[in-house]
């Protein structure tokens, strides 16, 4: 119990609705026990009905949304085009990354043609193995990170195209 300028706080089981639903789950199973102990039936299992979506507003598109979901769904030519074009998407962003990998991959050995580069010594290792061993797998890692986050975003233009 704490208190402070305005009088003391009073908070009790009363106030945690946790609390509350938790205290009238255990009675109604103690009643329930009680009732089958002293011969009475007990209630049968309530089998509820398919669950049913309630919308608050209405969406000013709702027709268009659910005919490009159906057809989707039915697989029609149009939801055809529709996923087609998203893979291609796809696909188009994860040859651009592997052509940049390739390209910086393929640039490291070719940097070293020039002697001077590949005899440097940088904190008492040669450059070709710093590059190596701390630059490569930070741009993997850097790359991996561009092709999610680019991927989610398109999923997500998609998304908002088949829902608009």
């Amino acid at each position: 119990m704490s208190t402070d300028a305005t009088g003391p706080d009073v908070t009790g089981p009363e106030d945690d609705p946790w609390e509350v639903l938790t205290r009238a789950a255990r009675d109604a199973e103690a009643q329930e026990k009680a009732r089958e102990a002293n011969g009475y039936p007990v209630a049968a299992k309530v089998k509820l009905g398919k669950r049913e979506r309630i919308v608050l507003a209405k969406r000013s598109s709702g027709r268009r949304v659910v005919r490009t979901l159906a057809e989707l769904e039915d697989q029609t030519r149009v939801g055809e085009v529709l996923v087609r074009q998203l893979v291609r998407v796809q696909l188009i962003l994860s040859i651009r990354l592997m052509l940049l990998t390739v390209v910086v991959l393929a640039g490291i050995p070719l940097l070293f043609l020039v002697p001077s580069l590949g005899t440097l010594n940088i904190l008492g290792l040669r450059l070709p193995w710093l590059l190596l061993g701390f630059v490569v797998y930070p741009f993997f890692v850097a790359v991996a990170w561009s092709y999610n986050r680019s991927a989610d975003r398109n999923e997500q233009a998609f998304a908002d195209m088949v829902e608009n």
